[in-house]
Formats: C-alpha cells, structure tokens, sequence
C-alpha cells in the first residue's frame, strides 16, 4: 500500500491511502508475459554490444543539442504489463524490493506499468548504455534513490526541461523551466516529528485531489520519494511524499504536515497544468 505522507498538524492528520496493496495488484492487472522486444538489427552491423556507428552520432547530437537541464522520463507503452528489471545492461533479471527499515520489513515490489490510479508507469533515467537500449532509472521504492536496469523498447521517451526546488529552510517551492523561475510560493512542510526529508526524485504521476479527499486540495503531484521518519502512514501504507494542494491555505509558512509540501489551490493547478511527469523534484536543506 501507498499513502500520501501528508498529514496536517496532529489534529488534522489526512486520512485517505493513496494505493492499494502491492499483493492485490497482481488482480488488478494481468500478469501475463510482457511484450517481447523486437529485434533490432537492421543492415548495419553492430559489435557484441549492439553498439553501431549510428547509435554514436545519434548519442553525440542529442548529447550537444540537450538543455544542461534537460531530463529524461520512460513512459510504460499501452501494451506492457510488467516492466522485467536487470543488474546492468544484459545482466541477469533482478528483483526489487521496498525496504521499510522501521519495521523490518522487505516487500517485492514488481514494477506494474499501471498505477493504481490507471497512469501509466513513469520512470526517470539517471544513464543510457551506449546503445541507448537499456536505461538505468530511478524507481519509486525505499530507500530513496533505488535504481535498476531496464529495456526501453517497453516505454515511449519523453524530454523536458522542467524542474523544481523546494527549500526546507525557506519553506518555499521553485518552479522552472530551464534557468527561467515560474513559480515561486510558500508553502507547508513536515513537522519536527516527521520532517519533510532532503531528497532529489522527480514526479511521477498526477492525481486528482478531490478523488482522495479533502486534504490534498485539487491536485496532487507524486513524488517518487518516501518519508525517512516513518514506516508506514495512513493505516500501514508506504508513506510516499507528495506535492499538493489544501483546505488550509491558512497555514502556509509552517511546519505541520507528514512530510508532505503544500501549497495553495490555484497555484498547484498551475504547476500542474505546466509542469509534466517527469519533472525533477529537489528538496534541499
């Protein structure tokens, strides 16, 4: 289970789970083979890696052509199901696990490449391999910062060159796009008790707050990040951090919330509008 970190002083704690169990999802979604990869070789031939002279001078243009803050997200295809993850480029299949230190517990976590709420997988790329068939990505687990290999022919590639910073000792939110600031906003940060932890991670879905409750406003905004202060949240689900929206604009400039970051209504419809899936996310010191 997943549950948005976000709950409000110790009064008003948000009461709604963001996902459902991980062991229900394989009822949810068919866990019949993914698609197979097509095969790749044209009339050029490739060394043992699959390396060719025009996978390099693709490589080398997007590499002179990119933004310095350009970022790449994967986007699971409609006809995957699960997304199979490796050690390394050609490497053996991996598993991966979400790892909730404070219980002791270890939980296989399968990438579905459907959220519980119907988006599509998203995952942001740290590297390629140079033949720019397998891709190592961030994935939403614990600890923050978990990477694994995969194959990009089960995603589309989407670029882009949004990002966002959110302060913990400004309690402010950034919005840009490259060098140029678009948002700039106070907003409400995790109490003392369960701090609003430092971390870079990226959004990796959008979900309409009046679908979970009250609480999260009109829009939420998933960060692929958990809490470090908490196990579980929201009655035993992984407490995974969110920018979102409010009933409680009043409170802006404190430290009250589960983690979570707040911020008012008309400003998070704005980010959502704007920004997409996939922005990179830092939360500094």
């Amino acid at each position: 289970m997943i549950a948005a970190a976000c709950g409000g002083s110790e009064s008003t704690a948000d009461p709604v789970a963001a996902a459902g169990p991980v062991q229900d999802a394989a009822a949810e979604i068919p866990t019949t083979a993914p698609v197979q990869l097509e095969d790749t070789a044209e009339t050029e031939t490739a060394d043992d890696s699959g390396l060719t002279a025009d996978n390099i001078a693709a490589a080398q243009e997007r590499e002179e052509d990119a933004s310095p803050w350009e970022n790449t997200v994967l986007i699971a295809k409609d006809d995957v199901q699960i997304v199979p993850t490796f050690t390394s480029p050609n490497g053996e299949p991996s598993t991966i696990y979400d790892v909730n230190t404070f219980d002791g517990i270890e939980q296989e976590y399968p990438l579905f490449a459907q959220t519980h709420f119907g988006n599509r997988l998203s995952l942001l790329v740290e590297e390629y391999d140079e033949t720019e068939n397998w891709a190592k990505v961030f994935v939403p687990v614990r600890p923050n910062g978990t990477t694994t290999w995969v194959q990009t022919a089960f995603f589309t590639e989407e670029k882009h060159d949004y990002h966002i910073t959110i302060s913990l000792s400004d309690n402010k939110v950034n919005v840009y796009k490259g060098d140029e600031l678009l948002v700039e906003q106070i907003s409400v940060l995790g109490r003392e008790s369960r701090p609003t932890p430092v971390v870079r991670s990226y959004i990796d879905e959008k979900i309409s707050g009046p679908s979970i409750g009250p609480a999260y406003g009109s829009w939420i905004l998933s960060i692929a990040a958990f809490s470090e202060s908490m196990g579980t949240f929201g009655g035993g689900g992984m407490p995974k951090l969110a920018l979102h929206g409010t009933n409680q604009p009043d409170l802006m400039g404190q430290y009250v919330s589960s983690g979570c970051i707040r911020i008012p209504n008309d400003v998070i419809d704005f980010i959502a509008e704007t920004v997409p899936v996939g922005t990179v996310v830092d939360i500094i010191p």
